[in-house]
């Protein structure tokens, strides 16, 4: 398939018969009728339906045709940005997929911030599930992904990366910490211990598939909560906490610019392991400048954390 046989079924839908398409292609009506019989041959789909009275797109060739649309449409930008002879700015594009955290977010206002004189710029940041950060990357719908590894499930995630040709790039290894509501029972506590958290509801992000393998908490075995909730979103989760005498399991990332005032973090005593966090992306890409400064932005957001050492 070319952009020229593209072009060729876009006329003809334009025209509405393949008589005046090649009319005004300035061909051959046979060869034109080849051309598109080449690309039905080519995806085994009939695009026209040719009867006495002229041809009429099919379903599939109305869907072919939107396909090609886009095709052309991004053909055209390509030519555009790179035939140009004058030199221009060039657009600053980000896009991130992470885990729930509040340090992307925080990173992502200071770059913001920091580009506040710019032409423009493009900039995503998507929390999704742990495979979606993944796939996100994987596709390059997201230039990095923000994840954590435990210690626990450390070999299954790098044969994940590893299979998916994908990089780990660690920021900062953590000790498990408890999210809890400052007025909760155990908020004056200066640290938590397994069993003093068994009566209390326990909130997680909902994963689908293996919630052991893909959670976004600190895995701990040895948490067995008769109360269960999951959420999909940090804001619920920061409601519930504050409105509850429920908790959560993390970093202890609390990012003053991000999180909820009512919301503090205490540590989690016991041999549990660290909880790495930090970045994927396909091996042996090059990142923008842009991206390798909001890194540079990640690195400092989890810096002014206090338990942090750098």
């Amino acid at each position: 398939m070319t952009l020229q046989q593209l072009r060729y079924i876009v006329e003809v839908y334009k025209c509405g018969s393949i008589t005046e398409a090649a009319h005004r292609l300035f061909i051959a009506q046979p060869s034109l009728s080849k051309a598109i019989k080449d690309v039905e041959d080519e995806f085994h789909i009939t695009i026209l339906k040719r009867g006495r009275h002229g041809a009429s797109f099919t379903e599939d060739g109305m869907k072919f045709l939107q396909f090609a649309h886009r095709v052309l449409d991004a053909s055209d930008d390509i030519y555009e940005y790179f035939s140009q002879d004058q030199p221009k700015e060039k657009d600053i594009y980000l896009s991130v997929s992470s885990q729930h955290y509040m340090f992307p977010v925080d990173a992502l206002i200071r770059f913001m911030q920091r580009k506040a004189g710019a032409a423009g710029y493009v900039a995503r940041i998507r929390e999704v599930k742990t495979l979606q950060v993944v796939q996100d990357v994987l596709v390059q719908d997201s230039q990095i992904g923000i994840l954590y590894v435990s210690d626990l499930i450390a070999s299954y995630m790098h044969r994940l990366f590893e299979k998916n040709n994908l990089e780990f790039i660690p920021f900062y290894k953590f000790p498990p910490y408890v999210y809890l509501s400052k007025r909760h029972p155990l908020a004056g506590q200066k640290s938590l211990t397994v069993q003093k958290l068994a009566r209390y509801p326990y909130v997680r992000y909902e994963q689908g598939g293996d919630p052991y393998q893909f959670s976004e908490e600190f895995v701990i075995p040895e948490i067995c909560s008769q109360k269960v909730v999951y959420v999909t979103d940090r804001s619920t989760m920061f409601s519930i906490l504050s409105h509850t005498d429920a908790y959560n399991l993390g970093t202890g990332c609390l990012i003053p610019s991000v999180a909820s005032d009512d919301i503090t973090a205490i540590p989690l005593k016991g041999e549990f392991g660290g909880m790495t966090i930090g970045w994927i992306q396909l091996k042996n890409m090059s990142l923008s400048a842009e991206m390798e400064e909001y890194i540079r932005l990640l690195r400092e957001s989890l810096c002014q954390v206090a338990h942090v050492r750098t």
